[in-house]
């Protein structure tokens, strides 16, 4: 090989290699992929979530649902990760609906944060919806 093809194929392995390391530096230690989606449907709004962890988590799931009516800022529902259906212990992974009654042609704001937790720490991800209900 010419020192030029060397030259070059030694900074092409430099910058992949610090490009992975900045790419795991960004990673969450606590949680490796999660989904989140709000649908209106008829007369209720469907939020959905999943969550999973880096391995076995000590408490992982929906930290909170916040529903707004827009233009107002107290919410009209909300539950956290001790109501019923939003969280798990021990697991690796935990995924659900939570259901709210909606109003036809009103628009709400949803706001939905997801987590997982272990000895090493919290880790969480939050997503803002804005649905009308139908």
């Amino acid at each position: 090989m010419t020192r030029k093809r060397i030259a070059a194929l030694f900074t092409a392995v430099i910058f992949m290699f610090l490009m992975s390391v900045s790419a795991m530096a960004r990673a969450s230690d606590q949680i490796s992929a999660y989904a989140i989606d709000v649908t209106p449907l008829s007369g209720e709004v469907e939020v959905y979530f999943y969550v999973s962890g880096t391995g076995v988590k000590d408490k992982l799931g929906c930290e909170s649902i916040y529903v707004y009516e827009v233009g107002n800022v107290i919410p009209e529902e909300s539950w956290d990760e001790y109501d019923s259906g939003m969280a798990r212990r021990n697991g690796a992974a935990y995924g659900n609906s939570i259901y709210f009654d909606s109003e036809k042609g009103v628009e709400y704001k949803v706001v939905v944060t997801i987590f997982a937790e272990d000895d090493d720490g919290r880790d969480s991800r939050s997503k803002t919806f804005y649905v009308t209900g139908e």
